[in-house]
């Protein structure tokens, strides 16, 4: 496959790994990025995953019926532990098990093999559920995700790595002039490393140096593989920061596909300009002409 730029937007940096990119799993060591919550050595460790289930209100209360092979109890830790619920609006409920699974075994097993795997222990959390809270025999499994929510795997070292003291600092400490998206969701993992820092003092912005591969002039990364910290990277994965990023990436491989540039030398302001005619808030709160705008499309 030949062209003049390429976006990984893979999740797992497979394009960057090929290119030679420097690839980075787990944990980082607090003098990498100097970063003051982050553990003083390097671990593997990753963020943890999760596949949601739907359940819905069913006839005849009781304690549905669970597929030959699945143990009774827990082997996966300790004891089952908690989930998220919320509400359809048509009064169904969505259970998130917080994690379904340990990242690092997601990485060991594969994605099929994990996948099947975690539907064998929603069937055994949900067993659980309705034989420790009676109130759940009145409801019944209606749906499980056929993909797994994949928090963290691998990152891409940057021409600028997003981090912790970004995310504190906030967009008012924040002096990058490159910033391309915002963010407000906090530093946030699931499973065995729990860090519990809180939230963040506000939203924080993302340079689009973050995007850039270390010594990269035509490959631009667009997802959760991006520049971020281990730390960072558990705040900036959710859908709506990702969908900023591809945005930013799609522009600036436009500026510089007209003016015949490397992607390290597009210009930030000029991308910031499109990014903002385009209706994307790049500060918080919003100018005045984005929320009119955006209040118009709603």
């Amino acid at each position: 496959l030949v062209a003049d730029y390429f976006v990984d937007a893979t999740g797992d940096a497979i394009l960057c790994e090929a290119a030679g990119c420097e690839i980075l799993t787990g944990q980082d060591p607090r003098d990498r990025f100097d970063e003051p919550a982050a553990p003083e050595k390097p671990t593997g460790k990753v963020n943890g995953i999760t596949q949601i289930f739907r359940v819905s209100r069913k006839d005849t209360p009781g304690i549905d019926p669970v597929p030959a092979g699945i143990p009774e109890g827990c082997w996966w830790r300790k004891g089952f532990g908690v989930a998220s619920v919320d509400e359809y609006p048509n009064g169904d409920l969505n259970i998130n098990m917080l994690p379904t699974m340990e990242g690092n075994d997601y990485l060991a097993l594969g994605p099929e093999a994990a996948r099947l795997e975690c539907r064998r222990r929603i069937l055994a959390f949900w067993r659980h559920w309705q034989q420790a809270f009676p109130e759940w025999q009145h409801f019944a499994i209606t749906w499980i995700a056929p993909e797994l929510g994949v928090r963290e795997t691998r990152r891409t070292l940057c021409e600028y790595t997003l981090r912790q003291q970004d995310l504190e600092a906030g967009l008012a400490g924040q002096a990058h002039p490159d910033i391309i998206a915002i963010n407000d969701h906090p530093m946030d993992t699931h499973g065995a490393h729990v860090h519990g820092l809180g939230r963040n003092a506000g939203a924080y912005g993302v340079p689009y140096r973050s995007l850039i591969p270390k010594g990269m002039g035509n490959l631009l990364v667009a997802c959760r593989a991006a520049g971020f910290s281990s730390l960072a990277a558990s705040s900036c994965r959710l859908s709506r920061t990702m969908m900023q990023l591809g945005q930013a990436a799609g522009t600036a491989i436009g500026i510089a596909a007209e003016h015949k540039l490397d992607l390290r030398d597009v210009p930030a302001g000029e991308l910031r300009d499109r990014l903002h005619a385009a209706g994307v808030a790049l500060e918080h709160p919003m100018l005045p002409a984005i929320l009119e705008r955006v209040s118009c499309e709603i």
